[in-house]
This record gives C-alpha cells, structure tokens and sequence, in this order.
C-alpha cells in the first residue's frame, strides 16, 4: 500500500474529531481498493502484541508522524504517537495506519483485499491483550492497560508465603479455589458460576498481598479497578466496560481493593445489576477490599448471591504475632532470646501486620548498630499511673 508523504500534515493542524475524520477519508482514499477495518477498541494493542513476540512491526518513513520521548529506567525510549506501520504476522503483510488524539487512539487495519484476515489480526491482538491466562489489565481513565510489570512484580507471590491464619487459608480454599475448579458442579445444578469475595478487617493485615498471591496462583485473566473516573465516561459507563470485558475473558477476576470509594450511591445500582442482573457472569469472581465492611450498603454487604464470602483479616492474635516475629527473627539471624521474643510478642498485642514489619526493621536497624536488644526501646508499652490519668482527663472533657 502506498502511503501520501502528507498523510498526517494537514490532519494533526485540526481539533481531535476533525482531525480524526481526515486522517480516515486519506486513508480510504490511499487504500481504496483494499479491505479496511478501524478500530479505536482499548483492547487492541499491537505495540505489546509486537514487544511480546506476536508480530513485527516496523515504521514506515514514507508517512511521517509524531513521535515521543519517555524516559524509561535511565535512558530514552521513542515511541509513535501518530504513525504508519508494515505489519507481518504468521507470514501475512498488513499495513496499520494509528493517531492519538488526546488519549483515544484509533486505528485503521489495511490487508490487501481481505477484510478477513484483518479481523483475524485484530481478535488475535485483542484475545492476548485481555484474554490470555495469565493477563493482568488494570482500568484507570476509562481505559485497560495491560501490567507486564505488576504480573512481574507478583510472580513469586504465593499463599504460602503470607501469614495467614488457618481460618483465613481454609476460607480462601473454599470461597476461591474451590470455586474455580468446580464449574461442571454448577453447570449440573443449574447454579450461576459466579462468587463474590470480601476481605475485610484494620488495614495492614494483608487484603493486598492476599489478592496477588491468588491472582499469581489462579493464573486467570484479572481485571485490577483503580478507578471509575474517566473524561468521557462516566461511572456507569466504566462497570459496564469493566464487566463486559470479564464475560469476554471468563473464567477471570475482577478486583475492586476499596469498594467503599469505588461503589457510591451514584453507581451502586447499576453495579448491583451488573452482579446480578439479566447479564449472566458465567465463571467471574469479583474480589474486594474494605477496611470497613459495616459501612458498606446492605445491598452489597448481605444481600446473597452477591458477594456471599467474607474474609475477616484482624490485627494477629498471639501466636500468629509470634510466628511472624520468630520467622523474620530467623531470616535476619537477630539475636533475640526465646524468653525476648515472648515478651516482644506479648507487647505487641494490637498491632498490624504492616505495625510488626515496622517495628521489626527498626529492631534490625538496632542489631546493626550492635544492640544487645534489638527491640530495646522500641515498643511504648503505656503503664498503669499514665493510663488512669487518661482515663480521668477523659471523664473530666
């Protein structure tokens, strides 16, 4: 396909639908014996599809775009904003003509005279982009981002390496793992395969960290909500986008970490029916987080059939707080006695898990600096005289 050298000239002077409207009528025009396909999908993403492997892609310098500068891990990476490219994927030549007006791009798919073999190309982009087992998009500003560097960032992340309690284990296994591996169970009953997960407790018990490790466990498409804020979109628009996607992907998980200030009173119904409602979510798990279950909408709290699983993560009680300090204990090689340790975790009654990471890589900093005690001076233990004087200052207010 031969490409005018002014493809892009007259079309980038123009406001974003204008510019648009041009850029496609130069392409029709360029191409016009040959099958066309646009798109402007968020799930078709040739330029990761193209990094991963999938396809080549090559620029092409007789149709000159705009490019940018992003600095990436101390050097500069270049990258196209408006441009045209030779595509060859599984021995076929295509050509993919794409601008970005504004954080919205659009593509046009040219394949000879077979408008075939450009759906093909683009199911395929979409289907690795969103469906592959082991994807991990995140929706922010209305749109999907696959995360290579958070799939990355949790591969070593398992079950196994968390403090969990045996409850919580057990919970997980039933509410999620069981879930997944008992589809035929569902489809021989009648029972819609769906199952809606609440972790709930103080924060810093590790609703995160649990959520990576089933992710990276369950190797399912998973859907990360940051945010149901969007330009163009609104709320409603954006749980639609973020469910229709999951039923394309399915099984696959959708988390929502905060649902408390994701799900308001604006958009809470039209949630609540797209968790329940005509649409079916055949194999989808919505899993959320909330530091405050008792404040989330009754519909969502207790209403079944919506999120039936719910998951406390407490402060750890005794003897998790002393597995956990033993084996970070071990793991630094801190001089700590069995009778310390006892007594570090006795006075760490009401403490996080994230309050415990903290106080043991103070007691590191102090072992380094050759404390005979490394948790000496670190924990504020409140004795009896300052507690009744508390308490009395706070009758008299």
């Amino acid at each position: 396909m031969r490409l005018p050298k002014d493809l892009f000239s007259e079309a980038l002077t123009l406001p974003d639908l204008a510019m648009v409207y041009e850029l496609g009528e130069r392409v029709c025009t360029a191409a016009h014996d040959l099958a066309i396909l646009k798109t402007q999908d968020y799930a078709f993403n040739p330029a990761e599809y193209a990094a991963s492997g999938g396809c080549e892609l090559r620029v092409r310098g007789d149709a000159a775009g705009l490019w940018l500068a992003h600095w990436d891990e101390h050097h500069v990476r270049l990258s196209p904003k408006h441009a045209a490219f030779d595509v060859v994927w599984r021995g076929q030549h295509l050509t993919l003509v794409s601008i970005d007006p504004d954080c919205d791009p659009r593509f046009w798919i040219v394949a000879g005279e077979s408008l075939a073999l450009c759906e093909r190309f683009f199911a395929t982009v979409c289907n690795w982009y969103s469906a592959s087992s082991d994807a991990i998009s995140v929706f922010d500003n209305g749109g999907f981002v696959r995360d290579e560097e958070l799939r990355e960032e949790i591969s070593g992340r398992t079950l196994d390496s968390l403090c969990l309690s045996d409850s919580i284990r057990q919970a997980l296994q039933t509410g999620v793992f069981d879930f997944f591996a008992s589809m035929e169970i569902y489809a021989r009953h009648g029972i819609p395969w769906k199952r809606g997960v609440i972790l709930h407790g103080p924060p810093g018990n590790g609703k995160t960290q649990t959520i990576q490790a089933l992710v990276n466990q369950l190797k399912l498409p998973t859907i990360y909500v940051r945010s149901l804020h969007a330009r163009w979109d609104s709320p409603e628009d954006c749980i639609r986008h973020i469910y229709r996607r999951a039923r394309q992907a399915s099984p696959a998980i959708v988390v929502l970490e905060d649902i408390d200030s994701l799900i308001t009173p604006g958009n809470r119904s039209y949630f609540l029916n797209e968790l329940d409602g005509f649409r079916k979510l055949n194999g989808l798990m919505t899993i959320a987080t909330t530091n405050h279950l008792e404040n989330l909408d009754v519909a969502i709290r207790e209403r079944p059939s919506r999120f039936d699983e719910k998951i406390l993560f407490d402060n750890p009680d005794l003897e998790t707080r002393k597995r956990y300090l033993s084996g970070v204990i071990d793991k630094w090689q801190l001089a700590v006695s069995p009778e310390q340790l006892d007594k570090v975790s006795n006075e760490t009654n009401g403490f996080s898990f994230a309050g415990l990471q903290e106080l043991t890589r103070s007691a590191l900093m102090n072992s380094l600096r050759n404390s005979q005690d490394p948790f000496s001076g670190l924990i504020k233990v409140p004795d009896e005289q300052s507690e009744k004087k508390k308490k009395r200052k706070k009758k008299s207010s």
